[in-house]
């Protein structure tokens, strides 16, 4: 770190919702760690600040990164990471509360043990419970609460920009990706519990389960870059000594391929048939429905869940012989 360089660089990739950037702002500006410890860069993805938030920005010490064009999350972070001087990147997002220490228990720990390369903190809902399942062993890589070594994040080329789709807003599977190719390079890696960030509770909106359904078109990428280890590192459940793999993908996919068999048998005249393949359709449906806890106001639309992430993913193979590579902007690029 060159003298007079910052330590952290907080990276924020935001729309420009006051009425999410405003309270992270406040949460940034009451860090305990010394201010010229750390630097706030907010990245604006084809966004301007309104008067509020350029007032705020100011009043905190915190740059504008500006882009005309959406580009997704990931392209946000790298624009920022190019702009940043700190050794270490500090990624959170713009509807997170950091509590005060947040930084200030991130670089006691990164001091104490100069060969760490990633660290993550603890993400919890407003309720106290973690968004994720604790893993003692392996990071979640969330970008809610990651610190990464700036050297090593300019090495391997930031996030990669493909694991967005302009054309639907959607982006998944970024921050997966990135820790994958990190540990692929050799990342020294650590958690944190002690360096939290609230993050709300999520998929409250009635539409939500649709809209994350779509998010599987990006699956395959994600599979294409990484297929050892999206065996075994994607939505893994155990219980006990069985391993279930991508429960909630597979039972979509069984649900739509019983049901169009059940049609079919239906169009044939084979009623018994049906009938054993509607039973194969309500099984599947368990899992799903109890993903989104078997609400039963959402029972309507969750029948057409499973269809809409079948369809996705379907795109999302079809996109694979154009979309293999990270986007040319990568935090290294001129």
């Amino acid at each position: 770190m060159s003298d007079g360089a910052p330590y952290v660089s907080v990276i924020v990739p935001t729309r420009g919702d006051p009425v999410k950037i405003l309270p992270l702002l406040d949460a940034l500006a009451r860090q305990t760690l010394p201010r010229d410890r750390f630097e706030i860069l907010v990245s604006f993805d084809g966004a301007e600040p309104g008067p509020e938030v350029a007032g705020q920005l100011a009043a905190v010490g915190a740059r504008a990164i500006h882009a005309a064009e959406r580009r997704g999350p990931g392209a946000a972070r790298n624009r920022a990471a190019r702009e940043s001087t700190g050794e270490y990147l500090a990624f959170t997002e713009d509807d997170c509360l950091p509590a005060d220490d947040w930084l200030e228990r991130a670089e006691a720990r990164l001091v104490r043990e100069p060969a760490i390369d990633v660290l993550e903190g603890a993400t919890v809902r407003p309720d106290g419970r973690p968004t994720r399942r604790p893993d003692p062993d392996r990071l979640h890589y969330l970008p809610t609460n990651l610190f990464i070594r700036r050297a090593l994040f300019e090495k391997v080329g930031g996030y990669c920009e493909e694991f967005y789709i302009p054309k639907r807003g959607v982006y998944f599977r970024e921050d997966s990706d990135l820790g994958f190719t990190l540990e692929e390079n050799g990342a020294v890696t650590a958690q944190e519990p002690s360096a939290r960030v609230m993050h709300p509770f999520e998929h409250l909106s009635y539409f939500d389960p649709l809209r994350w359904a779509r998010r599987y078109e990006l699956d395959p990428l994600l599979q294409a870059r990484h297929p050892d280890l999206f065996r075994e590192r994607i939505e893994i459940h155990r219980l006990g000594p069985f391993t279930l793999r991508r429960l909630f993908v597979r039972a979509c996919f069984a649900y739509v391929i019983a049901l169009g068999a059940a049609l079919l048998a239906l169009l044939c005249g084979d009623q018994g048939l049906a009938a054993a393949f509607v039973i194969v359709v309500v099984v599947a449906f368990l899992p799903i429905w109890a993903k989104w806890g078997f609400h039963p106001l959402r029972l309507p639309l969750l029948l057409i869940v499973p269809l809409g992430l079948t369809v996705a993913y379907a795109r999302g193979i079809l996109r694979q012989p154009a979309a293999a590579t990270p986007g040319p902007e990568g935090p290294g690029a001129a």
